[in-house]
């Protein structure tokens, strides 16, 4: 378990350990919610929502916005200290997180706050688009 973590219960340490183990994919509350009753674990609807949001609120875990018709999303990250250094992206397809270091973006960023007076949080945005293979692959079913 990480050092940052405060989870003490076993329900916690079974959901952390469920997106540890599928730190490469996003998963909804329900999509947790039905893994861990696969694997043989009762933990309740309410529970996985709870211990969700306590991971989002430690930075083990980034949440954002699901595809259309899907719920939020949440995605173990594995060095959080460096993900509030970088942008997000998120293939609307395939859900794809990617992690990009853009210094036009960080002048935005800067222009935010300075004209604005707003200060973005890198860690909680997220942009929407499509990546490359997914934008490849829809090009090509459309020839």
């Amino acid at each position: 378990m990480d050092s940052k973590s405060t989870y003490t219960t076993k329900q916690g340490k079974l959901i952390l350990s469920c997106l540890k183990k599928h730190k490469k994919e996003h998963f909804t509350a329900e999509k947790v919610h039905v893994y861990l009753k696969e694997q043989g674990t009762s933990v309740g609807q309410t529970t996985v929502y709870r211990n969700l949001d306590k991971l989002v609120k430690e930075g083990v875990v980034i949440k954002y916005a699901g595809g259309e018709g899907q719920g939020a999303c949440y995605q173990y990250i594995e060095h959080p200290e460096s993900c509030a250094t970088h942008y997000h992206l998120i293939c609307a397809d395939c859900g794809r997180m990617i992690h990009l270091h853009c210094e036009y973006l960080d002048e935005v960023t800067a222009h935010l706050l300075e004209y604005h007076q707003f200060s973005m949080d890198k860690f909680k945005t997220v942009i929407y688009g499509l990546c490359r293979r997914c934008e490849d692959r829809m090009r090509n079913a459309n020839k």
